[in-house]
């Protein structure tokens, strides 16, 4: 009885332990051109191989296919962007922004991370983008 008893417990300990540690994403969301419609966003972006590792970043979506992005000591440059499930692509011309898509790493109201050549074995060819909603 004991024994029974003692599975029982630890049955019991196993699923609250496999509840309690799922992964709460609440607030991530699925971004999509509409979410992005007429916002403006601000952060950096990191790389590697830059020889500034790290570079201001601001992007103004103007409407669901175009936007204007301006990096740091750089000229505004105009951008056009596609969203196809968990990857946002940007027209080649975009400095630093165009070439492989981004993978959206995380998505709220407020915060945005993308990650283009995340799996790449060169760490110097990975970039993020941290970027927060202007408001």
């Amino acid at each position: 009885m004991k024994t029974k008893n003692l599975i029982g417990i630890q049955l019991l300990f196993l699923i609250l332990v496999c509840f309690v540690s799922c992964d709460k994403d609440e607030d991530t969301k699925e971004l999509t051109p509409q979410a992005l419609y007429q916002t403006s966003w601000s952060g950096a972006g990191y790389c590697e191989s830059w020889t500034s590792k790290s570079k201001n970043i601001g992007i103004q979506f103007v409407d669901t296919q175009k936007g204007i992005v301006n990096w740091k000591n750089y000229d505004a440059i105009n951008i056009t962007f596609s969203i196809e499930g968990k990857y946002i692509t940007f027209n080649s011309d975009a400095l630093y922004l165009g070439g492989a898509p981004w993978v959206i790493k995380t998505y709220t109201n407020d915060h945005l991370t993308l990650v283009q050549n995340e799996a790449s074995p060169d760490i110097n060819k990975i970039i993020t983008l941290d970027l927060y909603k202007i408001k």
